[in-house]
């Protein structure tokens, strides 16, 4: 027998990273450590990327020989507007998130954090059934509102590392998770 003759059935794929309200661009990140960090937060960078997605580059590999200079160079290319930064030292575990290419950057200490496997190891009956990470997440911001410059600016960097949801075209069977970002007023403490 002959095989096939291979018929070219697509001939333009559209660019993704087009928003369809607008052409707007829609924010990708990297989320990358620094150094050696301990195999817990290796797994919380994990869970921050399931977070990201599906705009972030999940099986994204590190080697030792990379610099921040080498991420930074590829996010032109590959249209990547955020980098989440993890690093640990000996007082504690640092998140930087930063625009890229030329910045700002926010600094954050980690204080304490819960993988996404011990909170389906606490439910009864867990339930993923593994499209949800398809589509981004619905981003609710508590207490985001403030005078001071910081803040401000925490929100801004915040809304703009997700896509912007157009009410009128949004999907309901597509809004399946929802990413909550609460700062405490008395205390200045940011929880995700």
């Amino acid at each position: 027998k002959m095989a096939r003759k291979h018929k070219k059935r697509r001939t333009h794929v559209e660019d993704d990273a087009q928003e369809k309200t607008g052409g707007e661009k829609v924010p990708k990140s990297f989320v990358v450590r620094r150094g050696k960090v301990p195999a817990l937060v290796r797994e919380l960078i994990k869970d921050v990327r399931k977070m990201m997605s599906p705009f972030t580059a999940l099986k994204l590999k590190e080697r030792k020989s990379n610099n921040l200079k080498d991420f930074v160079a590829l996010s032109g290319t590959l249209g990547v507007s955020h980098m989440l930064c993890f690093s640990t030292t000996e007082t504690g575990t640092y998140l930087r998130l930063g625009k890229l290419p030329r910045g700002p950057t926010l600094h954050f200490k980690v204080e304490q954090y819960c993988l996404c496997k011990d909170v389906a190891a606490s439910q009864r009956r867990p339930h993923s059934p593994g499209t949800e990470f398809l589509s981004p997440p619905l981003v609710v911001l508590n207490n985001m509102q403030s005078d001071e410059r910081h803040v401000k600016l925490t929100d801004i960097m915040v809304q703009n590392l997700f896509p912007a949801i157009d009410v009128d075209t949004v999907k309901l069977a597509e809004c399946r998770r929802v990413v909550l970002f609460r700062r405490d007023p008395d205390t200045g403490e940011f929880d995700v």
